[in-house]
């Protein structure tokens, strides 16, 4: 009798264990990611063109006018864009030439290519046969797309891709935590997101689908790990942030350094620990580092080979002169704390791992085009090096 009471015991406790719950509904509102201060991205190219006009912005393009085009343009999320770097223009150390330069001078047709890296737009970038980035407007329509699987089921229903040329070509680990350095000790696993911990993520609205990865992650981890809290009450913390709270009456000033400062918990007159839950003005891989970097934020939530990229390319360095070159500092965080373990941890329960697809537009295009779309999408669905160069940034392929 208490063997089976004890195997029925045992048996619950595992159904109990395993059981997942919906992700709560988001009740709150974010403060909004302010650039008060710069970042130093790692240029695609090191030897820059003269004369240069470029400054430390992101996106932010004052003195560069009026509408370009390629001839071959792809739409792309910019979540992998170190990977995409690479392909684009070349490894020397893996015997690889840059894709730019095989259909550009190895090519008996050049063919002029184009690309963004920034949240998924292709459904609208396909209808609108257009991109701005402030004075600039690319247009023309692509004609290659790489996107997460839902959107690219709304390209496949709208009829704007080829179906049968859809398949999955990259797979990342799943999320992290990334930290500023100084939190090291502080923030040890999702849990720890409770309390003071200012929470910076992708907008809502403006991204959707990794907001939703992420936040989801969130609760999801916590909900399907022993780890100490409650799933609800950590989300709900963060995410029904009530921004009647905060005065806001200067942070809408961009003049008004004090004012914005304030809601972040900094400056003169600090609001407390400042906004719980800051979220990205636009592009998250660009403004989720720079929440962390200018204090703006503790901690983010984010893919692992993003989180990788971005600690690699902002930290300080050692000049050629032996001077130290002040960077951003930051840390990776497993989200159950896997100390000494490996970073993300494999298979966490509630982690959500991501796949992108790629795939051909529909439409009438060039014979240069589409033969540098073949070539393309050959590269990277089928090139070993391509698998090499996503393996190096803590990628793989499906």
């Amino acid at each position: 009798m208490f063997k089976v009471l004890l195997i029925a015991t045992l048996i619950s406790s595992f159904l109990f264990s395993t059981v997942s719950h919906a992700v709560p509904l988001v009740t709150g509102k974010p403060v909004t990611v302010q650039h008060l201060g710069k970042l130093d991205w790692p240029a695609d190219e090191e030897n820059e063109s003269a004369p240069s006009l470029t400054q430390l912005v992101a996106n932010d393009i004052n003195d560069l006018h009026g509408k370009l085009s390629c001839e071959l343009i792809i739409s792309t999320p910019g979540n992998y864009h170190m990977a995409l770097k690479d392909a684009m223009y070349g490894r020397p150390d893996l015997g690889h030439v840059g894709l730019l330069k095989q259909m550009g001078e190895l090519a008996q047709f050049k063919v002029s290519i184009c690309w963004s890296t920034s949240p998924p737009i292709s459904v609208d970038q396909i209808a609108n046969e257009e991109l701005q980035f402030k004075n600039i407007k690319m247009v023309g329509r692509p004609s290659l797309v790489m996107a997460p699987g839902g959107v690219m089921n709304t390209l496949v229903a709208e009829g704007k891709v080829d179906e049968a040329s859809r398949q999955p070509f990259l797979k990342n680990y799943g999320n992290v935590m990334l930290i500023r350095a100084d939190k090291l000790g502080i923030i040890n696993n999702v849990c720890d997101l409770v309390g003071p911990t200012r929470v910076v993520t992708p907008h809502p609205t403006l991204e959707p689908g990794s907001f939703g990865n992420f936040s989801g992650t969130i609760f999801n981890v916590a909900d399907q790990n022993y780890l100490g809290c409650d799933a609800t009450t950590l989300f709900n913390s963060i995410f029904s942030q009530d921004l009647a709270s905060i005065d806001m009456s200067g942070f809408d000033n961009p003049y008004n350094i004090d004012g914005v400062l304030s809601a972040f918990g900094r400056g003169s007159t600090p609001q407390g620990t400042g906004a719980k839950w800051v979220a990205s003005s636009r592009i998250m891989h660009r403004d989720i580092p720079y929440a962390l970097c200018h204090d703006e934020a503790d901690v983010g939530i984010i893919f692992y080979h993003q989180a990788k990229y971005i600690m690699e390319s902002l930290k300080g360095v050692i000049g050629d002169d032996g001077i130290y070159i002040p960077g951003c500092e930051l840390a990776i965080v497993p989200l159950d704390g896997n100390v000494n373990g490996d970073v993300p941890t494999p298979d966490l329960p509630g982690n959500r791992i991501g796949t992108l697809h790629i795939a051909k537009v529909n439409g009438s295009y060039a014979k240069k085009v589409n033969d540098g779309r073949d070539t393309l999408y050959e590269f990277f669905t089928t090139s070993p090096i391509w698998m090499q160069i996503l393996n190096e940034y803590g990628m793989t392929t499906p």
